[in-house]
């Protein structure tokens, strides 16, 4: 074994067992396996934007192809950042196996129901005219019912995940789910206008689109906020978890990309509209702010992820 791989083993394991809150290396960019633990992540962003997406396109534009781009990031994406992480795809069968303790597997039930179900809503439109219910029949419509029913949980559950680690204070708080299924709300809001623009579709409803959005980032920023108090307000690991977040290079991540780039000045586009500003020059300003959405919300869950702490085991001081 050679001198470099002995020091990382070293470094790792003094991470396992050192006194005080001890870094999670599981989950995220720059885990213990590098590409797998950061697919885990990845999973998370896609799952979230893609059902995200199906709902936008379905429910406020009507827009089969980017519906349909919603469903492949959830079914295709999702599924290979699994695979990804796992590292073993003959055992993937077993992350379904227990939906009464775990989330994961809950979230993995979840992902199936909505991609049978949003594939059924969609087949009529998509060149299974064979089937015996169109889009608009009752029976389509239960369909896609259950569609965004499913797709809603498949945007809540990665936040369930997260609150249900308990020994990780910065993450065992009911702020997650709300946080994250903003977070994949306005991540469809985005992708929905990406795929309707790279399409040349036509963008219907697009000031109430705009005005979503601006709601969307407003909440978003205050639910980040309430969280960093949180942190400020709780144990001494939330608040080291906190100080990570604000004063290391974590901070890059957090407050440069995940707040100021991925909610300011996203929120600062979205007026906009108020400036008399319209044509090519709003359509640009409009893909830059969910551009830069996207980045915010994949750096959000990044930064949060990375900053998770396990608390000491024998005591957690105030």
């Amino acid at each position: 074994m050679s001198h470099s791989t002995t020091s990382k083993m070293d470094v790792l394991q003094y991470e396992d067992f050192k006194p005080g809150p001890r870094a999670q290396m599981e989950w995220g960019f720059g885990g213990r396996r590098k590409l797998r633990d950061g697919a885990l992540l990845m999973a998370l962003f896609l799952g979230g934007i893609g059902a995200g997406q199906f709902v936008i396109s379905t429910w406020f534009i009507h827009s089969i192809t980017s519906a349909l781009v919603g469903l492949l990031v959830v079914g295709v994406g999702k599924t290979v950042a699994h695979l990804v992480y796992l590292g073993q795809p003959t055992r993937f069968y077993r992350l379904f196996l227990k939906p009464l303790t775990s989330w994961i597997s809950r979230g993995l039930i979840f992902m199936v129901v909505f991609v049978v179900f949003a594939a059924a809503y969609l087949a009529p439109d998509i060149g299974f005219s064979w089937v015996p219910w169109t889009a608009d029949s009752t029976f389509g419509q239960g369909l896609w019912l259950a569609a965004v029913l499913s797709a809603s949980l498949v945007m809540v559950y990665d936040g369930f995940v997260l609150a249900s680690c308990k020994s990780i204070t910065s993450w065992h708080t009911a702020l997650m789910p709300p946080l994250f299924f903003t977070y994949a709300i306005a991540g469809g809001v985005a992708m929905t206008y990406l795929t309707m623009t790279a399409t040349g579709g036509e963008i219907l409803n697009q000031s109430t689109m705009t005005n979503l959005d601006a709601i969307l980032l407003t909440t978003m920023f205050a639910l980040v906020v309430i969280y960093i108090i949180n942190m400020a307000a709780s144990t001494s690991t939330a608040r080291e978890s906190l100080r990570r977040l604000t004063s290391t290079k974590l901070a890059i991540a957090f407050i440069g990309l995940a707040i100021v780039a991925g909610l300011l000045v996203p929120l600062t586009l979205t007026y906009y509209d108020q400036l008399n500003v319209g044509g090519a020059v709003a359509s640009v300003l409009l893909a830059s702010s969910c551009i830069l959405e996207l980045a915010g919300d994949l750096s959000v869950r990044h930064s949060i992820l990375r900053a998770g702490l396990h608390a000491p085991v024998f005591s957690e001081g105030l």
